[in-house]
């Protein structure tokens, strides 16, 4: 090669590297999207496992509390009085205990505070406490609460550590206490049923749940205070004088107004992601059994938040390595390149591959990356040509979608909001399609579904229905929009593809006029 080609070659390579360059730069930040979400939707699985694994050993023992209520010598013994049948009872609790060692006492109180019968947890073996060290409970503040019950409500302690003679008992003991109130035949108060959890096996169970994160795995009350934490110096902070501080309110003040403002979700700071879920773990949803689910009445404030913690530093590694692999193949390629170009021109077949890939992109919506209108509109001659073709009899519904409020989380919250709405709301539309339907973009806030074979309009109504559900359901910043639509169904509606369009986007517009946020039947 002579030195006028040679530096014809260097010229001609060196710009061809911008290509490969630029190429790569996105590759890595697609890369660093797909990895960030990911992450945010495993940890968010792996919180939601947590709070379903300590929400199921919460309701179990509540529904074990409502059962001891409802036992039978001990309704004897109310309707009787008659004292021989108090170690019938303690011998119930004697059973249950030994069953499961995870009850520290069971105890029935009477109407006046007294302890009637009780049996503790002492060196792991379930005894019965004697008559004479029974003690008067009166003054306690979860009797007084759980005495104020209904019947069928179930009083639930804060989750803290056992304290004996006034000193937290070591090694800790987390404890929870579940009562509910115990009533006669006449409905008169007579008691409570008391039983003293010993709530480990909740933070073991919650743990587990959370073992597959790529984290650290938080456990915090309805205050923020940590009841498990990566840090044991930080946990039960609220138990120990001077270290009212140590809660997720004042180490990450972000992080928790965050998770006041969403159920679930996440957020990122310089510390690292926090992925959060809330629970109210005597929630109905969350009950072991469906009985329990009817009777148990929970305070909706009391509530434990399941946390995963995934620390800057491990974050940036995954980034440095992301980019080592992608420098290494972006070098690779420029070599590579250059050393082909040095050989041979681009072959025909590889220009037809490079036509053929941005004909394929011209036809999908760059923003949303489903059809765009020029796609869709094929696909939907090419269904309507089939429908009353050779597959005639089948169905097809055409539904015209209209975001509702999207102009305003425009303006007020920015066009990279904006875009997100777009992007979720066609993500709804493409992840509840079938095999054979499809979902489009018309331009601007308006969306368009093809379902190319449904047994009635009544079905179409339905799949309208569920798809306005969920775009109702989405989220950003708390923001919220609603969406009108339109269904017009071949043949019931119309028999010519152009009046099927121009039903459907009238029945979009009625929906508008009819308050919005609905679906309308053409007609």
């Amino acid at each position: 090669m002579d030195k006028a080609l040679w530096i014809q070659f260097l010229k001609t390579c060196s710009i061809l590297a911008i290509f490969p360059v630029v190429l790569f730069a996105l590759a890595y930040r697609w890369e660093m999207v797909g990895f960030y979400r990911h992450i945010e939707h495993h940890e968010q699985a792996a919180t939601a496992a947590g709070a379903v694994a300590a929400a199921h050993r919460l309701n179990n023992i509540a529904a074990i509390v409502l059962m001891l209520a409802d036992q039978n010598e001990l309704h004897a013994y109310l309707d009787t009085g008659d004292e021989a049948l108090l170690p019938l009872i303690a011998h119930e609790y004697l059973a249950l205990a030994r069953t499961a060692k995870i009850y520290d006492q069971v105890r029935f109180i009477d109407a006046n505070g007294m302890e009637r019968v009780r049996v503790n947890h002492k060196d792991g073996i379930p005894v019965v406490v004697p008559n004479s060290k029974l003690q008067d409970k009166s003054r306690r503040y979860y009797f007084e609460e759980a005495m104020a019950l209904d019947s069928g409500s179930i009083y639930v302690s804060p989750l803290d550590l056992n304290i004996e003679q006034w000193t937290i008992e070591r090694p800790y003991k987390p404890m929870i206490r579940l009562a509910t109130p115990v009533f006669d035949l006449q409905g008169r108060h007579r008691g409570l049923i008391v039983v003293n959890f010993l709530a480990q096996s909740i933070l073991d169970a919650a743990l587990d749940a959370m073992k597959q994160t790529h984290g650290q795995p938080m456990m915090l009350n309805a205050d923020g205070y940590w009841l498990l934490s990566p840090e044991p110096c930080r946990s039960w902070g609220f138990m120990f004088a001077g270290q009212e501080d140590k809660r997720m309110g004042v180490i990450y003040p972000k992080v928790w107004q965050a998770m006041h403002q969403e159920q679930a979700g996440h957020i990122y700071t310089r510390e690292g992601l926090f992925v959060f879920h809330g629970s109210n773990p005597l929630a109905a949803e969350y009950c072991a059994l469906a009985e329990a689910a009817n009777e148990i009445k929970s305070d909706l404030s009391y509530r434990w938040y399941f946390v995963s913690y995934v620390a800057q530093a491990h974050i940036d590694d995954m980034r440095t390595k992301i980019l080592v692999i992608v420098v290494v193949l972006g070098t690779l390629v420029v070599m590579l390149l250059a050393a082909v170009y040095q050989e041979t021109l681009i072959s025909e077949d590889q220009r037809h591959r490079n036509r053929a890939k941005l004909e394929r992109l011209a036809r999908v919506d760059g923003l949303t990356g489903i059809a765009n209108r020029l796609a869709f509109e094929e696909r939907l001659e090419q269904e309507f040509e089939q429908a009353g073709g050779r597959r005639a009899g089948r169905r097809l519904a055409l539904l015209y979608f209209d975001l509702d409020r999207f102009k305003a989380i425009n303006d007020n919250l920015g066009h990279d909001v904006g875009d997100r709405v777009l992007k979720d709301v066609a993500n709804v539309l493409s992840g509840n399609c079938r095999r054979g339907d499809t979902a489009g973009r018309f331009g601007g806030d308006e969306f368009v579904v093809l379902l190319s074979d449904v047994p009635d309009e009544k079905t179409a109504v339905a799949i309208a229905e569920k798809l306005r559900d969920q775009i109702c359901a989405l989220r950003w910043r708390g923001h919220a929009i609603g969406v009108s639509i339109g269904v017009a169904v071949f043949p019931d509606h119309a028999k010519r593809l152009a009046e099927l369009r121009r039903l459907a986007d009238e029945a979009m517009y009625a929906s508008k006029a009819k308050g919005k946020n609905c679906v309308t039947v053409a007609t």
